[in-house]
């Protein structure tokens, strides 16, 4: 079954759960939003197919976040 129709038919805001048997019941324990590190992969699509940019989803989801040339990465953070 893909995780999209156990998302929208148990009305969780994720698939990234767990799954624990306990007794008669069966435990699903979320784990986050977008692989666990906050970034919601349809939220994202649908905020590019409404023409926002890459950048722009990037800091919608991460405040205070810097997009830059991986070559500029040491002297932004420093040694």
């Amino acid at each position: 079954m893909p995780f999209e129709k156990i998302r929208k038919d148990l009305k969780l805001r994720s698939s990234f759960f767990s799954v624990i048997a306990a007794g008669d019941s069966v435990i699903l324990r979320g784990k986050g939003y977008g692989h666990g590190v906050g970034l919601c992969q349809e939220g994202a699509m649908e905020m590019a197919t409404r023409g926002n940019t890459f950048q722009q989803i990037i800091e919608f989801y991460y405040k205070g976040v810097i997009i830059t040339n991986i070559r500029y990465a040491k002297v932004l953070l420093g040694p």
